[in-house]
């Protein structure tokens, strides 16, 4: 397994073991902590509960979950989120079919709220947030789907911030 990376805004440590194309991503949430909602269109999650207890949404419903509980099988294009429930650091593990960019869009996300570019639900401090944002939604928008913003404005921030060309500069109305 990887060296845990950690999210400061999300309150989530995140360490990652490959299997085969697929992989395994533990993660380790602070109490106050958790994923907001999102879906993956091409991938597969089946969550479980290693120590502790989560709330974990899937498809508009809370359940509580804990380490006797079978494992909760996230099926392509499922919004799910979860949250600490308890006063203690819930450890949850998450076999991921397959894994395609999941560590990437995990590690990325985590990198940016080190830096302070988006507070809790994913707003941006301030324009460069944005920025990084737009580029952020762009790159894994076939892989993973974020509920928040709504996809309308999600399309306008990428159609409005987003680098078409990889270059990292101002927008037009902006200079």
């Amino acid at each position: 397994m990887t060296e845990p990376i950690h999210d400061p805004v999300h309150r989530v440590r995140y360490g990652f073991a490959p299997d085969g194309e697929n992989m395994f991503v533990d993660a380790w949430v602070e109490p106050g902590g958790g994923l907001p909602e999102h879906f993956h269109p091409i991938q597969e999650e089946h969550w479980s509960v290693v120590e502790g207890e989560i709330r974990f949404r899937l498809d508009g419903r809370w359940r509580v979950l804990v380490p006797a509980d079978r494992a909760v099988v996230v099926e392509r294009g499922h919004r799910h989120a979860l949250k600490s429930t308890g006063e203690r650091e819930a450890h949850l593990r998450c076999h991921v079919i397959p894994a395609l960019g999941l560590e990437r869009f995990l590690t990325e996300s985590a990198a940016a709220a080190q830096e302070g570019l988006f507070m809790h639900g994913g707003i941006p401090r301030n324009l460069r947030g944005a920025r990084w944002a737009a580029n952020f939604l762009k790159q894994h928008q076939q892989e993973t789907v974020m509920t928040f913003p709504p996809r309308l404005m999600q399309r306008a921030m990428i159609a409005m911030l987003a680098r078409s060309d990889g270059e990292d500069r101002e927008p037009a109305w902006n200079r």
